[in-house]
């Protein structure tokens, strides 16, 4: 079977991205979700009932007996506290439990982004779209974004739900021939607000795509501060800032005019149902059918239920986000990295283990492009053999391919033709991660960590003891250097 073969990386199907699935990573918090979902609904109905004691309270200045108008303004004020006294209490359930889920969740996918991201080839962040910046940019938003859509936007969906499903049948019950007319006209508002979800969304992976460009922009320079000061380039920089933020702007500008369409023939929409209301409640009131107080009652009732839906409708920016979001960070948690899924599907027990590496390197007939530039070839037919205990030097131009040779031996790339094996295995078929404990690599600009030199040479093995560790120092020619400091093995190296 090819090491390379694309229905390998395609063998084990992932449900698609859905919000079904984010909630499935929040199942751990269910008696929170339980809870908030029913202090949700609850908040939801309040509104309807609201609407109906104000309807009630105007009604009752219509009754001619005074007695029976003080008593029912009594009963009305007494279910006005009630009201308030149950918001407050549905409220600190509703929202602590969903923000306790989102947090929760937050949490979560970041992790497990970060584990996976940490997993994947060398190859796929060689890609633009995925540079450092970008990538820390979507652990940081897009994560920030998916606790929004299931804490805040999950809680008003169902308030949203609960009220305007109450509120109809109160209607119905008040006064159903006014009612199925203000019903009616109801979808015209939904469907204003769902056609500004739809335009918004097919933005939204465009405005993305440009913040990442300039947030990637922005951390090279501040990476790169010292050589961005020595060369006087501060100004170049900040041109290149402000030309890849003419993107954002275009969207974000093309976004406030379909707001503003949008939000304005909501709210025309509204207004006209009210006139409506009035006129039709009229006429019935003139026939006799219903009274003026059911009028109001059910005016009230029914423009909740609108502000309720506008309240609704003004969420679904976040929510055409939200579904980019989504598919991203699954996106991410659903790949497999081609190094590690050519042949063991993964599974890190997997791979040939040899007892003993003795280090016999053979490169044979390697043909390889790097992927970002495939049409490039970097190694033609290339042959190498090297026997253990011998050193060897590559010798040449830069560019023409003695770090990419140290690359492939390493296996952070994949030839794309010929094989490259170590003690006669290709080490395609070595456990990928006992390979590569048992190799060492100085590079021409070492990485150092934030913490002691101690802790910089045990990272190579956690478990040393301290006579491996001076042998490796000594090994290196570095233990007469790092015996003559100050704090010699706890010396700090600093940040980078």
């Amino acid at each position: 079977m090819p090491f390379n073969d694309p229905q390998l990386l395609s063998s084990s199907n992932h449900p698609p991205p859905s919000f079904s699935r984010l909630l499935a990573l929040n199942s751990p918090e269910w008696k929170q979700a339980l809870i908030g979902s029913l202090a949700a609904a609850t908040f939801g109905a309040v509104q309807p009932v609201y609407a109906l004691t104000v309807g009630g309270m105007i009604s009752a200045f219509f009754v001619l007996n005074h007695e029976e108008m003080n008593s029912r303004i009594r009963t009305y004020s007494i279910i006005f506290c009630s009201l308030s006294i149950i918001s407050i209490l549905v409220n600190l359930l509703q929202h602590y439990n969903f923000a306790y889920m989102g947090e929760q969740l937050t949490k979560r996918i970041r992790l497990k982004m970060l584990e996976k991201i940490l997993t994947f080839e060398t190859a796929w962040f060689d890609d633009e779209e995925n540079a450092s910046g970008a990538l820390c940019s979507r652990l940081s938003n897009e994560a920030s974004m998916v606790k929004s859509l299931v804490a805040d936007r999950m809680s008003l969906l169902i308030q949203t739900g609960s009220g305007v499903l109450i509120a109809m049948i109160m209607g119905l019950i008040v006064a159903w021939k006014l009612a199925l007319v203000m019903i009616a006209v109801q979808p015209l508002t939904i469907l204003c607000f769902y056609a500004r979800k739809v335009l918004l969304s097919t933005m939204s992976a465009n405005f993305i795509k440009y913040q990442n460009q300039s947030t990637q922009i922005a951390v090279k320079a501040v990476y790169n501060h010292r050589i961005v000061t020595s060369f006087q380039s501060l100004g170049i920089v900040l041109q290149l800032f402000d030309k890849a933020q003419d993107g954002p702007r275009r969207e974000a500008r093309k976004k406030a005019w379909l707001a503003g369409i949008g939000i304005g023939s909501a709210q025309g929409l509204t207004f006209i149902c009210r006139a409506l209301d009035f006129w039709y409640g009229g006429k019935l009131v003139n026939a006799g059918e219903i009274s003026a107080g059911d009028v109001f009652k059910t005016f009230f009732i029914l423009i909740s239920t609108g502000k309720v839906i506008a309240d609704a409708g003004s969420m679904t920016s976040d929510i055409a986000k939200g579904s980019k979001v989504v598919a991203s960070v699954f996106s991410i948690l659903d790949r497999q990295s081609l190094i590690s899924t050519n042949v063991h599907e993964g599974d890190e027990s997997s791979g040939v283990k040899l007892e003993k590496l003795s280090g016999v390197i053979e490169i044979r007939k390697v043909d390889f492009a790097y992927p970002c530039r495939p049409d490039t070839l970097i190694l033609r037919e290339f042959c190498l053999e090297v026997k253990p205990g011998t050193s060897i030097g590559l010798v040449g131009k830069s560019g023409c391919g003695k770090s990419t040779v140290i690359a492939l031996v390493q296996r952070f790339y994949d030839t794309d033709r010929g094989t490259v094996k170590i003690d006669r295995v290709d080490i395609r078929m070595f456990n990928i991660e006992w390979y590569r404990t048992h190799m060492a690599l100085v590079s021409q600009e070492p990485v150092l960590y934030s913490g002691t030199i101690r802790d910089n040479i045990i990272f190579g093995k956690i478990d040393a003891f301290e006579n491996e560790l001076i042998e490796a120092a000594k090994a290196a020619n570095a233990h007469t250097f790092i015996s003559a400091l100050k704090d010699g093995y706890e010396t700090e190296c600093g940040e980078r």
